[in-house]
């Protein structure tokens, strides 16, 4: 290990960091207490020691990470309820801010002041700035008509607030590629946010979670939705009035991405969908690809002009497709059914008795999570009666019916624990399905992460039936069948 080329080394160090900035040095101090050779390789490397966070304890390793980071661009992630007990934050940060190209600043207690207190002469102090995260703690106040902000770096391309306003020194940003704003007192029109969306033309994904402080703020006094460049945009509220007025006012692009989180247990789709503009509707004139979440309930369409996706963390016992009548489903070539942790069966089920709807079916992917109790249960408890897949509506619905879908050629297992009686029910599916269409199956393809696999003699039976039956340790289900 001690004759690896630094570079090698470099690129473990490099492995070995996650997407969270407060680990990522504490992960490779392990590192340099490997061997001599390799805490010289990996010390001297000014990129492994970017990531300046400041906990309670991590004071030495910060001093540490910003000494050996020399000139090298920053990741500065401050939580401020330390910072009033940390004073030397400022005289430990303050001569190399101007080398933060990220910036993060969580649980600010009494307002904007707290930004420049940390970072004096903040946003001029940072002018290589890219990224930018701020929240604040809850409960504290904000004045929504003094700008604190000045001046923001012309090379900001990210920007991300959390319970913070809007100010106009945001609003004049014209580099942003990507914004996330929460805001559940809006106080600006919102002809100002629209404005805002179509004339930063660099703009390539928002996630809006608005809640306007007054009903006026979210009437619109356009003629027809904004055009824009985003590639994704993700809309939230706890409203539908305020999701409707979103929607129907921004038009994207074909080949855009449309996300729609609703916490509500009343509305429905069709509720949500009454503001969609023309423009929107464009995306989705034809989903070849349906992945429909049992729990929490998700619906993702897509197709080769953009993808839609619908996300409620309660949703009514409502069937999706009925509500959706804009669904054509006799385009649709996928199905793909995700099962995440749950002790519950679904309530309802999208696809129980609309099987025959779905013309141009070729491939059905059921995947579960491996801590997902229900599924892995009745695909292989054994003391289960015949019709075990009865308990699942869809499976039952496909199995029962060896000739619906016609053009059905592949399905899908991943993490599912078949049990020998499933799999005998399946190969008789498989059997049938021979003699009943002129589409026989020609591929199952069974995936495991723990190699919870049927028996070679069940698999054997099924590939009398099937051309190409495939088992695999993997932990999602393989892509690019259809």
């Amino acid at each position: 290990m001690n004759r690896l080329p630094p570079e090698i080394v470099s690129s473990i160090a490099r492995y070995v960091q996650d997407d969270e900035i407060s680990n990522h040095v504490r992960q490779i101090v392990p590192l340099t207490h490997f061997c001599r050779y390799w805490r010289g390789v990996v010390i001297s490397t000014p990129n492994h020691w970017t990531s300046i966070s400041i906990e309670s304890s991590s004071t030495k390793l910060a001093g540490l990470s910003l000494e050996r980071a020399m000139a090298v661009p920053l990741d500065v992630h401050l939580d401020m309820r330390r910072f009033r007990e940390d004073d030397w934050v400022v005289d430990l940060l303050g001569p190399k801010a101007q080398n933060a190209k990220s910036l993060i600043i969580l649980n600010l207690p009494r307002g904007a002041e707290d930004v420049t207190t940390a970072f004096p002469n903040f946003p001029q102090s940072m002018p290589n700035l890219r990224s930018l995260k701020i929240s604040r703690c809850e409960g504290s106040c904000w004045d929504r008509f003094v700008d604190p902000f000045g001046s923001l770096a012309c090379s900001l391309m990210s920007l991300t607030l959390m319970d913070i306003p809007l100010y106009p020194s945001f609003l004049s940003l014209r580099t942003l590629t990507t914004l996330l704003l929460i805001d559940h007192n809006f106080h600006l029109h919102l002809n100002t946010l629209l404005d805002f969306l179509e004339e930063n033309r660099s703009l390539q994904s928002a996630t809006l979670w608005v809640s306007f402080a007054e009903s006026s703020l979210r009437s619109s006094q356009r003629q027809s939705p904004i055009r824009n460049r985003l590639r994704y945009l993700s809309i939230s509220s706890i409203r539908v009035i305020e999701v409707q007025a979103l929607i129907s006012n921004i038009a994207l692009q074909r080949g855009a991405r449309l996300g729609i989180v609703y916490p509500s247990v009343n509305a429905g789709l069709d509720e949500i969908l009454t503001g969609l503009s023309t423009a929107h509707l464009s995306n989705l004139p034809s989903p070849t690809s349906i992945v429909y979440e049992i729990h929490p309930r998700r619906i993702r369409l897509v197709g080769p002009n953009g993808r839609f996706s619908f996300y409620s963390v309660r949703y009514a016992t409502r069937d999706l497709f009925a509500e959706f009548p804009l669904l054509p489903l006799e385009n649709v070539r996928a199905l793909h059914f995700i099962h995440r942790k749950s002790s519950d069966l679904p309530h309802f089920d999208p696809v129980t008795y609309h099987l025959t709807l779905f013309s141009s079916l070729e491939t059905i992917v059921i995947e579960c999570e491996t801590s997902t109790p229900y599924l892995s249960t009745l695909l292989s408890d054994v003391s289960s009666p015949p019709s075990l897949a009865a308990n699942i509506p869809y499976l039952s619905a496909l199995l029962s019916d060896p000739s619906s879908p016609p053009s059905l050629t592949n399905i899908i297992f991943c993490n599912c624990n078949l049990s020998e009686r499933f799999m005998e029910k399946l190969t008789r599916f498989a059997s049938d399905r021979k003699n009943t269409t002129s589409a026989s199956l020609r591929r199952i393809v069974i995936v495991d992460s723990g190699g919870k696999f049927p028996s070679a003699a069940s698999i054997d039976a099924l590939k009398k039936q099937v051309p190409a039956v495939e088992v695999m340790r993997e932990k999602k289900p393989p892509t690019g069948l259809t």
